[in-house]
């Protein structure tokens, strides 16, 4: 890969949400609940206090390393993209592909069912030469391996990525299935 001033980077930003303000009160009252148990003693006790601990202090944290991490999730550079691997796991399993392995960016969505109805989760996706004459059929539209999930706590937009890319990769084609009134705005 190139340089870091050569590189376009997308980052997670902090963003406060009502969704985060109740996990993080959750695992704070569930992590100090489990403190006082192990302040209390008593083998029970110390057990259960360390488990509560561990899980709700140990996942809040896993929650918010996404936005604590330094790393960013998605990189392009002149030698190609990187769909970063998400902290705690290595560098080593980031995901890169070349310009010339790259020959449509797609946004789509897979629904996830939750709480009784269909939640769309949207990705971009990068679709590999020899996969763009196979028709677009969802719910499995393409391979996992090559697409990152957009959120709403990114500093670029997806039409930012598209026009670095196009700035790298001149006439690539980019397949937008967002409905028109998701357009230019952050999807998640």
């Amino acid at each position: 890969m190139t340089g870091p001033t050569d590189q376009f980077a997308v980052r997670d930003q902090f963003r406060v949400t009502w969704d985060g303000v109740g996990l993080a009160a959750g695992c704070l009252i569930f992590a100090g609940m489990g403190a006082a148990l192990v302040v209390r003693g008593g083998t029970a006790d110390i057990a259960i206090g360390l488990l509560a601990v561990l899980m709700f202090g140990g996942g809040g944290l896993l929650a918010a390393s996404r936005f604590l991490s330094r790393r960013p999730t998605l990189v392009l550079d002149a030698e190609g993209v990187r769909v970063v691997a998400p902290w705690p796991r290595s560098s080593d399993d980031d995901l890169w592909m070349d310009w010339n392995d790259i020959a449509l960016i797609r946004v789509c969505s897979q629904d996830i069912t939750a709480q009784g109805g269909a939640v769309p989760q949207w990705y971009l996706v990068f679709v590999p030469p020899h996969e763009v004459a196979r028709p677009f059929q969802p719910p499995a539209p393409w391979r996992p391996d090559r697409a990152v999930r957009i959120h709403r706590t990114w500093d670029r937009t997806v039409e930012d990525v598209v026009a670095e890319a196009r700035r790298r990769r001149p006439g690539i084609t980019f397949d937008d299935r967002r409905p028109p009134g998701m357009r230019r705005a952050h999807v998640e």
